[in-house]
């Protein structure tokens, strides 16, 4: 009986495991968004680019959205924020997807959103809280989803 016991334990448990790693999204998985599920996405510096000398402007944050699921009633909003070192966050932009209807993309031909980011986050890789937020006016937003493929500091 003890034998049977460890070996239900044992393979319950095994179980567990494979049904948490399995959740996780793994590296070039798309991260989704829901309203009161953010995507927390980060963004590393982009590659160099081949004359680094030029004058680049500030630094941006761009989020690449590959794919997008219109609420039920009502619109939605996409709002980025950065998470400081200290904790806290900032929010750095909000976006809508115009037309308000589904799509799916690949990564070459994701709708892209661009932001300013604050100059002493831009030199390493920063988190990013990408939230779905209704028009409290117009719905609840139920429904309504933001795939996020990636996001980079450029």
């Amino acid at each position: 009986m003890d034998v049977r016991r460890i070996l239900i334990i044992g393979v319950g448990s095994a179980l567990a495991i494979f049904a948490v790693i399995a959740a996780l999204p793994t590296k070039g998985d798309p991260l989704i968004a829901t309203v009161g599920k953010p995507a927390i996405v980060t963004a590393a510096p982009a590659k160099a680019q081949e004359n680094p000398t030029a004058d680049k402007g500030p630094p941006r944050v761009v989020v690449h959205v590959t794919g997008y699921q219109p609420a039920q009633k009502g619109s939605v909003r996409g709002v980025v924020k950065v998470q400081r070192a200290d904790g806290t966050e900032q929010e750095i932009g909000t976006f809508g997807v115009f037309p308000d209807t589904a799509f799916k993309a690949e990564t070459s031909r994701a709708m892209t959103f661009s932001f300013p980011l604050p100059k002493e986050l831009a030199a390493d890789p920063v988190k990013l809280k990408v939230e779905v937020v209704p028009d409290k006016e117009r719905g609840t937003g139920e429904g309504a989803q933001l795939e996020i493929g990636h996001a980079e500091i450029q």
